[in-house]
């Protein structure tokens, strides 16, 4: 069957699985640091489609004078 024994191949899935959830973190760790990851306390109140889009997703409540 190849000659690999399951118990290489779950060795193997496990340091996939680390190697993933450290380089995810190491990610967002810098993302956090260095750009951050939230809205500021006015943007949040305004919306991020406004904020950051520059659109409105909620057209019905736009006034068009």
């Amino acid at each position: 069957m190849g000659g690999v024994s399951l118990g290489a191949q779950l060795i193997g899935s496990a340091m996939g699985i680390v190697w993933a959830l450290l380089a995810g973190f190491a990610v967002y760790g810098a993302l956090k640091s260095t750009i951050g990851l939230r809205l500021s306390q006015e943007e949040e109140f305004e919306g991020a489609d406004l904020s950051i889009h520059r659109i409105g997703a909620t057209p019905d409540r736009e006034v068009n004078w």
